[in-house]
């Protein structure tokens, strides 16, 4: 803590984001807004925009969790031009802003806090752009209801 402001790190789950915004808002209401503004501009989700993950092999790779889905490979090509190749379905769905994701997750109010987090970790799984799995979302099942 610097000059009196307090970072505060969620551990790469962009779904904490609308908690912390809801518990912000019952304990200190005159500082939701200011709040909400932070992260709507962080934007939720990084996966594939943000964060990448180049394996020991030099593979690339959207996030940590991807690592059975390649992107191409620093040895044979610069990480520049595989981040911003947009020819891969998995990596055009990522970087969409807003994110092409279906069911309840998108229509969920606080899409834009969390980018679909649960969306984006079912992908990684399932290699299906969009077809996310909103019954594992924390969220949407509380929030929502």
């Amino acid at each position: 803590m610097e000059d009196g402001h307090l970072d505060i790190v969620t551990g790469n789950n962009d779904a904490d984001g609308v908690y912390l915004l809801k518990w912000v808002q019952r304990r200190l209401p005159e500082r939701y807004e200011a709040l909400r503004a932070l992260l709507l501009r962080w934007g939720g989700n990084a996966s594939g925009v943000n964060i990448a993950n180049i394996d020991n092999l030099g593979n690339v790779h959207p996030d940590t969790f991807w690592w059975h889905y390649s992107l191409g490979n620093v040895k044979e090509r610069p990480f520049s031009e595989i981040w911003t190749d947009l020819s891969d379905p998995i990596m055009a769905g990522l970087k969409a802003r807003p994110r092409h994701i279906k069911g309840r997750c998108g229509l969920c109010r606080h899409f834009d806090i969390c980018g679909g987090i649960c969306n984006t970790h079912w992908m990684s799984m399932r290699r299906s752009p969009g077809q996310g799995a909103a019954r594992r979302c924390r969220v949407s099942a509380r929030i929502l209801s």
